[in-house]
């Protein structure tokens, strides 16, 4: 039975959502509304899910989705914002700090069901559940969601994840740009490229040294060096 964590600061919405979760899919969800409170809630319950406002009293949703991506007890943790901020650029800086969906309100129950089940499936282990690639010092496990690199531990975000292991279990092969974005996202058009880059862009600098494996293919998409 998943968990999600709602940080709304409507009580109206969040009652919506939270009957939507429970009668829908049998999900069990707990709300709060102060930020202040949002990153040792997630610390402590440990949600599988976590359902975001944007406007916060007295905070910014996306200063705590910032906050629950870069402390490493929650970095892994799916985030879905919440917002009637509908422009691409407000869609475009959430997805760099990490969201995994944004939802723009007034949005209905199927919609954001959908988009629920869509981002839990993602960051689960799915169809490939208990499988494992390595190349090199660069190793993968999808039942576990452990990555190391030379021994060490990598901190990667859910679609970093998905990304990397991708490319890892193909390696020396290139994967076109569509191939990776319909496996790890949801989104449409050129927010979903701008996302691709992002990843892209952060494996590199956490592979460090190692960054060379990541290559670009023109015109194609990226290849993980055999």
């Amino acid at each position: 039975m998943p968990r999600v964590l709602i940080i709304e600061d409507d009580p109206k919405i969040a009652e919506a959502i939270a009957k939507t979760l429970s009668l829908g899919t049998g999900f069990t969800s707990r709300w709060i509304s102060a930020p202040a409170k949002a990153l040792g809630e997630a610390v402590d319950s440990k949600p599988d899910l976590i359902l975001l406002d944007v406007r916060l009293p007295g905070g910014d949703g996306r200063v705590v989705l910032k906050s629950l991506k870069t402390n490493a007890a929650t970095s892994a943790i799916p985030v879905i914002m919440l917002t009637g901020m509908s422009s691409e650029g407000d869609k475009v800086l959430a997805l760099n700090l990490g969201a995994d969906d944004y939802v723009v309100k007034p949005f209905g129950a199927m919609e954001l069901m959908a988009r629920v089940q869509a981002v839990l499936r993602r960051a689960g282990p799915g169809p490939s559940s208990g499988r494992s690639a390595a190349v090199g010092g660069l190793k993968m496990d999808t039942e576990t969601r452990v990555a190391e690199l030379d021994g060490k531990p990598l901190k990667l975000q859910a679609r970093e994840f998905e990304v990397l292991f991708l490319l890892l279990s193909h390696a020396g092969k290139a994967l076109s740009r569509q191939f990776l974005i319909e496996n790890t996202s949801s989104y449409g058009g050129a927010v979903e490229t701008r996302s691709l880059d992002t990843h892209i862009k952060n494996l590199r600098k956490k592979l460090g040294k190692r960054a060379g494996l990541l290559q670009t293919v023109p015109k194609v998409g990226y290849r993980l060096a055999a």
